[in-house]
């Protein structure tokens, strides 16, 4: 069960993006050239699913929480921040039911 006790600030979430882009977009690499390379579907299959199981214990270690490749939410307390690569900063949040379509723009404080 994946039950992050993690509580981030936007601050915290977003001080992670950087190693975070490096480990999706790694992820992403190895994901095409399964795709581009192995031609047996359940072999391909197979790979892929090893690049997204390892993508996702790698973002769950870290105390935020992996969703669709590659789409990663963190825990505010209230809300869940939503980033997905390759989206630069975290712009967005929204409630624990909604779900990505859910997705609105933080409301930055002054």
């Amino acid at each position: 069960m994946m039950d992050s006790e993690k509580v981030f600030t936007l601050s915290e979430a977003r001080a992670m993006l950087p190693w975070l882009t490096e480990v999706t977009r790694d992820a992403e690499q190895k994901a095409n050239e399964v795709r581009k390379h192995i031609t047996e579907p359940k072999e391909a299959q197979k790979r892929l699913q090893r690049i997204i199981q390892h993508w996702a214990e790698t973002v769950f270690k870290l105390g935020a929480i992996p969703k669709q490749p590659f789409t990663i939410d963190f825990d505010t307390g209230k809300d869940y921040l939503c980033w997905e690569y390759p989206e630069e900063n975290i712009l967005f949040r929204h409630g624990y039911h909604d779900g990505y379509m859910g997705r609105h723009p933080i409301e930055e404080e002054s």
